[in-house]
């Protein structure tokens, strides 16, 4: 239940009220290019998700039905990767969020945020579980195919640019490059093409910085090290714009300690 979730951990958290998230709403959904709700209830979820009130957010969301489920599933992806800190409790949390984005997509299947999060959720559901495990069940094609679906849809979506980026480096990373493309078409000029096209997107996104850096590490390791240390700088030198952008920057910062 959401009632269970911890706090946003930092104060204060972002302040808007409706009309300060529409003046900035632009800049603020780059990556997830959602549009501005014409629901009062899901504007409200909105205003929540983007104060740090995740639980009030993806409540709110989910009993706006339909309309509500991408901001739903947003809140409920920024808590348990970012703040929960039991890995069954966020293995569950992406299991609901998969569910919800599958009733999403098969209510509303031209929605590029119902595909993005059928496949931002099994992807990391199947981080949790390793992703060798996740392969031998066949979640890879369904990763796959739920990214690719949502940038057909939506190509300016930055978020599917970015975790198809992350796709393709990940499965090279775990299985090589030459079973990583016979297998899944997985190649390294395909992620960087899809992680730079993100960058083009939402420039300065803390969580492109910090995600495109990971993937650098996976795809190419050693030689990468510096620009990914660069990146997480960048991140973690910037002001945070909302709450969620303030988790991926402090994300940043511990990085930059260990």
């Amino acid at each position: 239940m959401t009632t269970d979730w911890l706090p946003f951990p930092y104060a204060p958290a972002s302040s808007f009220d409706a009309d300060a998230l529409r003046a900035a709403w632009a800049g603020l959904h780059t990556l997830d290019a959602e549009p501005w709700p014409a629901d009062a209830g899901v504007l409200d979820a909105w205003v929540r998700f983007h104060n740090g009130d995740f639980a009030g957010a993806a409540a709110g969301g989910e009993a706006a039905g339909p309309e509500g489920w991408a901001v739903a599933n947003r809140a409920t992806a920024a808590y348990a990767t970012l703040i929960e800190p039991h890995e069954k409790v966020r293995l569950d949390l992406y299991r609901r969020i998969h569910e919800r984005a599958q009733r999403h997509a098969a209510l509303m299947p031209e929605s590029a945020n119902a595909w993005f999060w059928t496949g931002y959720a099994l992807s990391r559901y199947s981080q949790g579980i390793t992703v060798a495990r996740a392969l031998a069940q066949g979640l890879g094609q369904q990763v796959q195919q739920a990214l690719q679906k949502t940038v057909a849809l939506e190509p300016g979506h930055a978020f599917g640019h970015l975790a198809l980026g992350g796709f393709h480096a990940e499965i090279i990373d775990k299985v090589g490059t030459l079973v990583g493309a016979i297998t899944y078409s997985a190649r390294p000029d395909l992620a960087l093409n899809h992680l730079n096209e993100a960058a083009r997107l939402a420039r300065g996104a803390p969580v492109v910085l910090v995600e495109t850096a990971h993937a650098l590490l996976m795809l190419e390791g050693p030689t990468r090290v510096e620009e990914a240390e660069r990146l997480y700088q960048q991140a973690a030198a910037l002001t945070p714009r909302d709450a969620s952008e303030r988790l991926w920057i402090e994300l940043a910062r511990a990085g930059l300690t260990l």
